[in-house]
C-alpha cells in the first residue's frame, strides 16, 4: 500500500482526534445519505466544470488536490418550493385567480418580490402545480427535514444549490453535506478517467437545456445571479492517491453514461453503484488496517417465502463487515505502539508526559474533558477509547445506513439486518454490468462479483470463501430465486434448460 498523502493541517486541527479521517478520508458520515453524497458531487463538479478544470484537478507528488468550489445559495428558488406553506390553501379556498394572486404575495412574505411570477405563469393553478411537482419529486421527501435542508432533484444546474443552516445567510452546514461528496469527487478526479467522464456529465446529466431545469429558472427573479451569494469551501482530503477502487468507480460511471438512457434517469442508478464502490472502499481500508489481504464481499440472500440457510450466511457476513471499521480504528491507533517513538516515550525521565505528548502529536488529540492523566497504558487506553467512542456516533452507522438506503441490505424488527437486494439495485447492476446487450446467466454472476464482490451463486461463494460452500444446494436455490426475479423484472430471458441470459435493453450499440 503506498504512503497516505499529507492531510491539510487545517483539518487536522478540526477534529478531536485524526483516525476516522486517516484511514478513510475526511470525511464519511451516516447523516449524509447516498443522494446527499450524490447531490453535493454533482454541486463541486458542476462549480469546477464552470472554471473548465471539473474533474481534470492538478495534484503535486506527494501532496493533496487543492482547490476551491462555490455553491450557491438560492434562496429565493427554496423558499418558494419548499417554504411556502399556504399555496395549497390559497388555491382551495379562494375562487378567483386574481384574488389569490394578491393574497398568496401577501401572505408569503420574504425578502424578495415574487409578483413576476404572475407575468410568467399567468394561471395561479399553473404555478400551483409547478411547485407540488418540484416538492414530490424532491430528493427524499419523506424526511423531517428543515426547508434550507432540502433538495430539488437534479434535472440540471439550475437544481444545485448548497445545504444551509436555519440562519440561511451563515456558514454552510456540515450535517447533510458532509463532504462524503469530496470524497467522490476526488476519487473520480484520480481514476485517470477524469476528463472523459466530465464530458459525459455535461453533456447527458447537467444540460441547461433539460425541460425542468429551464422551468426552474423561470422561477428565479430576472437577471438573479447564483453566484452572488455562494458558498465557498475548499476541498476535503482523501488519503491514498491511487487505488484501484477508483478506476473501478470510473468503469461504473462511463458505463452507465454510455447508454441509450436519459440523464435523469441515470442519476439514480448511477447514486447507488457510486455508494457501494464507497463502501467496497470503506471495507478494503478496514482489511488494509487489520493486515487481512482477503476481498471483501456481499453475500446476498435473494427474498425468499422462508428463512434460509442463505439468511443466516448473509446476516453473519453482514455483521463482520459492520464491525470492521471498528476493528480498523483499533489497529490504527494500536499501531502507535509500533513507532520507534512510543518507546523512546516509554524510556524518558517522564514517561507519562512524554507518551501524552507523542500521542497528541501523532493523532492531534485534544480530548474534550483536558489532558488523560495517569501512567502510559492508562493514558493509551484513554485515547483508544476515545478514539472509538467517536467512531461509533457516526463513521461506523455508515454501512448499515448506505446498505439500506442503496438497496444493498434489509432490516426486520427481531431479525436483524442481512444483505438482499432490491430491484431498483438489481436493475442498476444489470444496465451497468451486461455490455453487450445481453449476458449468460452464470457470467453475469461472475461479473457482479468480479467488479462489486456480489455473492450470489456456489461459484462465487468458493472464490470469495477459498472453498466450496457446505450447502451448496442453498446458492443453487439462490441463483435460482434472482433468475424468477429478474424474469419478473423483463431483464432475463431462458432460451432453453441450459441456456438463460441476463438482458440491457439500454446498451448502446455504437
Amino acid at each position: 500500500m503506498n504512503s497516505p498523502l499529507e492531510a491539510p493541517a487545517k483539518y487536522r486541527s478540526d477534529v478531536n482526534v485524526w483516525v476516522d479521517e486517516a484511514i478513510w478520508g475526511h470525511r464519511l458520515y451516516n447523516d449524509q445519505t447516498p443522494w446527499l453524497v450524490f447531490l453535493e458531487f454533482l454541486a463541486i463538479f458542476q462549480s469546477r466544470n464552470s472554471e473548465g478544470q471539473a474533474l481534470n484537478e492538478s495534484r503535486r507528488d506527494g501532496a493533496h488536490e487543492t482547490f476551491t468550489y462555490h455553491i450557491p445559495r438560492l434562496i429565493p428558488l427554496r423558499q418558494l418550493i419548499f417554504n411556502n406553506p399556504h399555496i395549497r390553501h390559497l388555491e382551495a379556498t379562494l375562487s378567483s385567480d386574481s384574488e389569490r394572486w394578491r393574497s398568496w404575495l401577501k401572505t408569503f412574505a420574504t425578502d424578495d418580490d415574487f409578483s413576476y411570477l404572475q407575468g410568467r405563469f399567468g394561471s395561479f393553478a399553473r404555478l400551483a402545480r409547478v411547485i407540488e411537482f418540484f416538492q414530490t419529486t424532491g430528493i427524499e421527501p419523506h424526511r423531517q427535514r428543515r426547508w434550507s435542508s432540502r433538495f430539488l432533484f437534479p434535472y440540471g444546474p439550475n437544481c444545485l444549490y448548497a445545504d444551509l443552516p436555519a440562519n440561511i445567510n451563515g456558514s454552510p452546514d456540515r450535517r447533510f453535506f458532509a463532504r462524503s461528496g469530496e470524497l467522490l469527487y476526488l476519487m473520480l478526479n484520480r481514476s485517470g478517467a477524469g476528463p472523459e467522464i466530465a464530458k459525459a456529465i455535461s453533456g447527458k446529466l447537467l444540460r441547461s437545456d433539460e425541460t425542468w431545469n429551464r422551468v426552474v429558472n423561470a422561477l428565479l427573479p430576472e437577471g438573479f445571479r447564483a453566484d452572488s451569494n455562494s458558498v465557498a469551501s475548499t476541498i476535503g482530503y482523501l488519503p491514498y492517491a491511487e487505488r484501484p477502487e477508483y478506476a473501478a468507480l470510473a468503469e461504473t460511471w462511463k458505463s452507465l453514461l454510455q447508454l441509450d438512457l436519459p440523464g435523469e434517469t441515470l442519476l439514480d442508478p448511477l447514486m447507488r453503484l457510486s455508494a457501494l464502490h464507497m463502501l467496497l472502499y470503506m471495507l478494503r481500508r478496514g482489511n488494509e488496517e487489520i493486515g487481512d489481504t482477503g476481498e471483501p464481499k456481499f453475500v446476498l440472500e435473494i427474498a425468499s417465502p422462508r428463512k434460509t440457510t442463505m439468511f443466516e450466511l448473509s446476516a453473519e457476513n453482514f455483521g463482520a463487515n459492520r464491525m470492521l471499521s471498528t476493528r480498523a480504528v483499533r489497529a490504527h491507533v494500536e499501531s502507535a505502539k509500533a513507532d520507534e517513538r512510543w518507546q523512546k516515550a516509554l524510556e524518558a525521565r517522564a514517561p507519562a508526559d512524554a507518551v501524552r505528548e507523542y500521542l497528541t502529536e501523532r493523532f492531534e488529540w485534544e480530548p474534550d474533558d483536558g489532558p488523560p492523566s495517569g501512567d502510559p497504558d492508562t493514558i493509551f487506553d484513554t485515547l483508544r477509547g476515545y478514539a472509538e467512542k467517536r467512531h461509533q456516533q457516526h463513521v461506523a452507522k455508515v454501512h448499515m445506513e448506505w446498505a439500506r438506503q442503496i438497496g444493498l441490505a434489509v432490516s426486520r424488527r427481531g431479525t436483524g439486518t442481512w444483505y438482499s437486494p432490491d430491484d431498483s439495485l438489481l436493475k442498476a447492476l444489470v444496465i451497468c454490468t451486461v455490455d453487450e446487450g445481453r449476458e449468460e446467466y452464470h457470467r453475469f454472476l461472475a461479473k457482479l462479483y468480479e467488479r462489486f464482490r456480489l455473492v450470489i451463486g456456489a461459484t462465487e461463494a468458493e472464490r470469495a470463501f477459498g472453498s466450496l460452500p457446505t450447502d451448496q444446494n442453498a446458492f443453487m436455490q439462490n441463483t435460482q430465486r434472482l433468475e424468477q426475479r429478474l424474469r419478473t423484472l423483463g431483464l432475463l430471458r431462458r432460451l432453453s434448460d441450459d441456456c438463460a441470459y441476463v438482458e440491457n435493453p439500454f446498451r448502446s450499440r455504437l
